[in-house]
């Protein structure tokens, strides 16, 4: 086997992509049956073969199912390619005579599966990203539609983006529709809020006006707040479907002075950011506030921080303020005297902060143009 590999990995291996290699859930229970009652040192000593030599009878007692079934069940693990039935002329088993159900040809296939699950994870990770980008839109189309007049709703090409909007597929949903259609609805999404957002700065309006109330912020730029401990990440796909479900309602507009726009950010912004900043403004139109928040949401892999940070922050700094956070955390790390050594940990620290009334944006964004003034 690989390196590392056990029979307990192996069997970890098999429940995660049963279903794709067309291993139904009671043949995997026969499997796992027949795979634990062989000897672990035989799973990785290159002279040896791990071999079931258990009695059918009394295997079928123990698995809850007749004789008859059970051998259906081998002949089926067999033709998937997984054992091989080594037995007597009567079916008998012997363990001196090496005549059992070989698991061989298992170990045989393992690092095709073994890609088969990393590619696996790779799409469940992609397409949890695609729903976690329609989730920023559907919040950023809430903000839109509350920033509209009440007159609005007179007009033709308002009337059209509402309709539109209202034939979005639920949250819940999306996971249904597939890689293609969630795709094409992603497209489709964009345009819309591209849409309402040139409708709102047509009638001098915008999305991400900031709230009058919104409370003040204090950030401590020493070294100490730089390198906070980043706690361990966990991926919590309970509070991911709770935040999924509330994610109609709009989150609080974005904190920044009204003098900064888009154009100012991407000026003033890390390497990160401006990288990704740089293939949306290869569209050959002006960036959107929009395009910030995406972009700061496409940063946290790139910084190692994990999205349960952007979901932790939501309630108390919304899209725009993480977004802002985010754009600090990153344009620290070229910080000449206290560089950014932990991302995460310091992003955590800040929502900690703007919890407790203790973080100033403001004076942040400030004090980060003032130090870009003096390099670029």
């Amino acid at each position: 086997m690989p390196e590392g590999w056990t029979k307990g990995a192996v069997m970890a291996l098999l429940s995660e992509i049963a279903p794709h290699i067309g291993l139904r859930p009671a043949r995997l229970a026969v499997l796992n049956y027949i795979i634990g009652r062989t000897r672990a040192s035989d799973w990785i000593s290159p002279h040896r073969e791990p071999v079931f030599f258990g009695a059918q009878d009394l295997a079928a007692v123990e698995l809850g199912k007749t004789s008859r079934q059970l051998r259906t069940d081998e002949a089926a693990l067999a033709r998937l390619g997984l054992i091989v039935k080594r037995v007597a002329a009567n079916g008998a088993r012997f363990g001196r005579a090496g005549l059992g159900l070989i698991l061989t040809p298992l170990i045989a296939r393992l690092e095709e599966f073994i890609a088969l699950r990393d590619r696996l994870r790779a799409e469940r990770k992609h397409l949890r990203a695609l729903r976690d980008l329609r989730s920023l839109r559907l919040r950023h189309m809430k903000r839109a539609i509350s920033a509209l007049p009440s007159s609005a709703i007179e007009d033709p090409e308002v009337a059209d983006i509402l309709a539109s909007f209202a034939s979005w597929p639920r949250s819940d949903k999306l996971s249904r529709l597939g890689l293609d259609r969630l795709t094409a609805h992603l497209k489709a999404s964009s345009e819309l809020c591209d849409r309402i957002d040139d409708w709102l700065k047509k009638h001098g309006l915008s999305s991400g006006e900031p709230a009058e109330n919104f409370r003040p912020f204090t950030q401590n730029t020493k070294e100490e707040i730089q390198n906070v401990e980043e706690p361990s990440a966990v991926d919590n796909s309970t509070k991911r479907e709770a935040f999924a479900d509330n994610e109609a309602a709009p989150s609080p507009p974005c904190p920044a002075p009204r003098t900064l726009t888009p154009e100012t950010l991407y000026d003033i912004a890390g390497d990160g950011l401006r990288m990704l900043l740089d293939a949306r403004r290869e569209q050959s139109r002006p960036l959107r506030d929009r395009d910030i928040i995406e972009a700061a949401w496409q940063l946290l892999p790139m910084l190692d921080i994990h999205p349960s940070v952007w979901f932790e922050g939501q309630s108390t700094l919304g899209d725009h303020g993480l977004a802002l956070c985010l754009l600090l955390v990153d344009a620290g790390r070229d910080h000449p005297i206290y560089p950014v050594r932990n991302p995460g940990g310091l992003m955590r620290e800040i929502i900690r902060r703007a919890k407790a009334g203790r973080l100033d944006v403001d004076a942040s964004i400030a004090a980060l143009q003032k130090r870009r003034n003096g390099v670029r």
